[in-house]
């Protein structure tokens, strides 16, 4: 992917998947991310077709991060605390 196709891809989603995957529960995420559950939900949905992966199965009350949802995490994580970082280094 080139970086001019971010531009098709809402960023916002990568903060919802992150909590997803911290939380592993759409309501808890929900909450944390003060959004209601079905827009969790239905970022969800978006992520799994940006992803082409189901990125969580549900386990009980449990949502289980598949493999490649293991591996965005991986990037993603420090991918995110880098922008944090740009963005505060900029406000003075």
């Amino acid at each position: 992917m080139k970086r001019n196709d971010l531009r098709e891809i809402d960023l916002n989603l990568l903060v919802v998947f992150e909590a997803l995957i911290q939380e592993r529960n759409v309501t808890r995420a929900a909450s944390r991310l003060s959004m209601g559950q079905p827009a969790v939900s239905g970022a969800l949905r978006r992520l799994r077709a940006l992803f082409n992966d189901p990125l969580f199965k549900r386990m009980g009350r449990e949502m289980r991060p598949t493999p490649r949802a293991i591996s965005v995490a991986q990037t993603l994580g420090p991918a995110l605390d880098c922008v944090c970082s740009a963005i505060a280094n900029t406000k003075a």
